[in-house]
């Protein structure tokens, strides 16, 4: 797979051979369920984030008419609690039965939201009293799925975590492919990486990019492991470790998460009229490429590699000292199109204002307990999304129905389903009333700094255009590296 393309079109997954285990699908009522859980995940994602993307969406295995479904574990990253799962079986409409720790059986509501969706229970030794032999009924009901042609997903670090980088995976994934195809195969299973990437994991509406990778092949490891399975079992782990590597972005430390983000967008933004936001896709590719060249010239070329990321760290210095984006920085804002931006914005405030006051009211009570529980977990990055979305899945609905059983003993039985309907949809307006707001704060800011204080801004430019150039000369000098590297000559 090229390194800046992880959208690349890749061939389909063929149906798998036929073997002697039952492949009868899932029930009606099962289906329908997978189906109405997925919806439920589309929308609490839809109303938590800004913008979902996806990319390599066309790498799903799918089925037609004649073809039986292709047996599948989806393994992906696991850096944002709870939230993780909701994007494999929404935004991916993958009918999954998922893994999770035992322990989610422990936490009321949570628990039967883990029975509704099927969810399989994994006992590990790091939870105090729990039985890790129950583990041999879990593997046996997920080899059973795969035998049905049926879909799991893992998140084979086996933790939701902080760190800039994946952790180490656990061989569950593997183990569960290669046991279930020789006791009940030969079943034709893939495995499929999944990245999930995220402009700010715990923030309110902002974004979030998910990546498809090609799906893996083990028949090299279904084959040796009918000598030795333990050492089939550690290769694949490594060729799922290798593929999970390609769709996520991993770096040494949060400042070169930070550095590199930087520095992608110095390459790939030239001047803009107005500031806009470029695509989480886009972004992904500009910083696996900007990574493939830092680890290949670290060695070769360290003098430049540091000369590049002190410019960039001045650069990001100075940012987040004035507060501004980089995109605002080297937006000219015509007065025209500022004009016009700012009448569009006033006319929609006029006309959503009524409506967007009416939602606050209506979601004050839910949206304060909501904060107030995340706010005690803001120590705790990978699950602030967690308790947000969760919490608010009851909160929400819960106020609705207290307000429509008001409405219903006020003004009867037509109230109280408008109202139903009017408190949610409300509450989204003034949500989005509450963007456009945030956001003409943030550019009229921006405007008028860049156009009273000068220094300021030719400071900012200067130092954008010294990190262009540094970053440009490692660019220079990993294109030369790979036209001589020896697998990359014309012969």
């Amino acid at each position: 797979m090229p390194p800046t393309d992880p959208a690349a079109p890749s061939a389909a997954v063929p149906a798998p051979p036929a073997g002697p285990a039952a492949r009868s699908g899932p029930s009606s009522w099962r289906a329908a369920l997978d189906r109405g859980i997925g919806l439920l995940c589309r929308l609490v994602l839809a109303v938590f984030f800004r913008r979902i993307e996806v990319v390599g969406r066309e790498r799903l295995p799918r089925e037609d008419g004649k073809a039986r479904r292709v047996p599948l574990i989806v393994v992906a990253n696991h850096v944002n609690g709870l939230v993780d799962p909701l994007f494999l079986l929404g935004p991916l409409g993958l009918p999954a039965r998922m893994l999770g720790k035992s322990t989610l059986w422990k936490i009321p509501v949570l628990a039967q939201l883990c029975d509704l969706a099927g969810v399989l229970p994994v006992y590990r030794r790091q939870d105090e009293g729990v039985d890790t032999t129950k583990n041999l009924e879990t593997f046996a009901r997920c080899h059973e799925e795969l035998a049905r042609g049926g879909i799991l997903a893992i998140f084979p670090e086996g933790i939701s975590h902080d760190e800039p980088q994946l952790q180490p995976l656990k061989t569950g994934a593997a183990r569960i492919l290669l046991e279930a195809e020789r006791r009940l195969g030969p079943l034709g299973s893939r495995i499929l990486p999944v990245g999930l990437l995220f402009e700010d994991r715990g923030s309110f509406r902002s974004r979030a990019l998910v990546v498809v990778g090609p799906p893996i092949d083990p028949a090299e490891e279904l084959e040796l492991a009918t000598r030795d399975e333990a050492t089939a079992v550690r290769l694949l782990t490594e060729r799922v470790a290798e593929a999970l590597a390609r769709v996520t972005l991993n770096y040494r430390s949060w400042e070169e998460s930070r550095l590199v983000e930087r520095g992608a967008r110095i390459l790939e933004i030239d001047a803009l009229e107005l500031p806009r936001e470029r695509r989480l896709a886009a972004e992904f590719d500009a910083r696996r490429s900007l990574l493939d060249g830092l680890d290949a010239l670290r060695q070769s070329h360290p003098r430049e590699v540091a000369a590049a990321v002190d410019a960039a760290r001045e650069y990001d210095r100075l940012l987040r000292l004035s507060g501004l984006r980089d995109e605002q920085v080297i937006a000219r804002y015509p007065l025209d199109e500022v004009a016009a931006a700012l009448a569009k914005v006033a006319f929609n405030t006029v006309v959503a204002l009524p409506v967007a006051i009416l939602g606050a009211v209506l979601n004050f009570v839910p949206f304060t307990l909501v904060e107030l529980v995340s706010r005690r977990f803001d120590d705790e990055q990978n699950q602030i999304a967690t308790y947000k979305v969760f919490p608010g899945i009851v909160a929400y609905p819960a106020t609705w129905g207290i307000e429509a059983a008001v409405a219903w003993g006020l003004w009867g039985g037509a109230s109280a389903l408008a109202m139903l309907v009017v408190a949610p949809l409300a509450g989204y307006i003034a949500v989005r009333l509450l963007e456009r707001q945030e956001s003409l704060w943030k550019e009229s800011r921006a405007f008028l700094l860049l156009r009273r204080r000068k220094r300021i801004a030719e400071e900012l430019r200067a130092r954008r255009a010294e990190a262009g150039r540094q970053i440009e000369t490692l660019v220079e000098l990993w294109v030369d590296a790979q036209a001589f590297a020896p697998d990359s000559r014309r012969s």
